[in-house]
């Protein structure tokens, strides 16, 4: 027998980790892989389900629209989903792929650079659409375009090349002495390769970042060896 779209959100929501984000598409995709339907034919049929689980089930909850979460309950009340696994899922994160990264002043305090704690968290993402900062009020994260299209291989390096730029772009902001070994320090902590670092400066910043970047290695190696 046949089963219904309810029945396989049950099940799936049924072995699904607690306090994990559980995206509508997510859900989308997995109905479609079960029932052999295209994902566009099954959208209503699971929004109108998952309408009636949470009404159902009291492990069940809306974050927001289009993403769940499964929780247990305390005499407190249900646990919240941290709005920061929401960003990853959504913004960062997708299955195995890696589509984006912290960047900004909020990647610039963390490295270092800045004592400036702002107010938004920015990411850049492949989900970004459109020109400029899109900004996400309910998460309050400012969404920009990478430099380019971001990959579970090459992430580490446009994260790193977006801070690379930053030195170059956002003086007014850093409060380091020696900026440029901060992110020397960054490059060899995650291990970079300076021959792959260097590729990606000259493609997709041309000249300016693969020269900022030589500044970087000499600043960074004079320092080791003084």
């Amino acid at each position: 027998m046949k089963k219904g779209c309810r029945a396989i959100l049950e099940e799936y929501i049924d072995r699904a980790e607690y306090l994990v984000p559980i995206t509508g598409d997510e859900l989308c995709r997995h109905v479609s892989g079960v029932t052999g339907e295209e994902r566009g034919e099954v959208r209503s049929a699971v929004n109108m389900a998952l309408s009636r689980l949470e009404r159902s089930r009291s492990d069940f909850f809306r974050f927001r629209n289009g993403i769940y979460y499964k929780a247990r309950g305390t005499v407190f009340g249900h646990m919240r989903l941290d709005p920061g696994k929401v960003i990853r899922s959504k913004y960062i994160i997708d299955g195995e792929d890696v589509i984006g990264y912290e960047t900004g002043l909020s990647l610039m305090n963390k490295a270092g650079l800045t004592t400036q704690v702002p107010a938004w968290m920015f990411v850049a993402s492949n989900r970004h659409k459109g020109r400029g900062l899109i900004k996400d009020g309910p998460l309050r994260v400012l969404l920009s375009k990478p430099i380019a299209r971001v990959t579970k291989e090459n992430h580490l390096y446009m994260q790193t090349l977006e801070l690379v730029d930053m030195l170059i772009e956002k003086k007014d902001h850093i409060i380091s002495d020696e900026p440029r070994l901060h992110v020397y320090a960054r490059i060899k902590r995650l291990d970079l390769d300076a021959g792959k670092l260097m590729y990606y400066a000259a493609e997709c910043g041309g000249g300016k970042l693969a020269d900022e970047l030589v500044k970087i290695y000499r600043d960074g190696m004079k320092n080791e060896i003084a």
